[in-house]
């Protein structure tokens, strides 16, 4: 992993083959101290691909019961990753194809780069957020 930062504060991660995907771009955050963000743009290629979503309209009490969780193998071409980043920490989505099938869900740790990876991200200066959970454990967006 590479990364690239402009003058207006869009920073650009390069991942390479065997690169995990959250990791990199958490360790940019850090790397170029994005405490609130927004991942713009994300391409590239998976090996391995974890993500999770929700099934269901009514969210049982449980978090573990409210989440399909799917790792999937093989050759994954990723059509976006974005999202939000909040007190530093990164709620990415990802959509991806594997020939036969497209996929989309939560970015979970553990996607591994298959060929290459690029990532966008803009800072957002002048706004500080952070995720608070609600009455129904959902991590909702509020300012800092």
């Amino acid at each position: 992993m590479e990364s690239f930062e402009s003058d207006d504060g869009h920073v650009i991660v390069r991942l390479d083959r065997g690169d995990k995907a959250l990791e990199s771009i958490e360790r940019a955050c850090t790397e170029h101290d994005i405490d609130t963000g927004a991942v713009v743009t994300g391409i590239g290629t998976f090996s391995t691909l974890h993500i999770h979503y929700v099934d269901r309209t009514e969210l049982p009490d449980d978090q573990a019961d409210r989440n399909v969780d799917l790792e999937l193998q093989g050759a994954w071409e990723v059509t976006d990753i974005n999202g939000i980043i909040a007190d530093g920490e990164p709620h990415l989505h990802v959509t991806a194809f594997d020939g036969e099938r497209t996929v989309g869900g939560h970015l979970e740790a553990g996607c591994e780069i298959n060929v290459l990876g690029e990532v966008t991200i803009r800072k957002l200066p002048g706004l500080s957020l952070e995720r608070q959970p609600d009455e129904r454990d959902v991590s909702r967006l509020t300012r800092r």
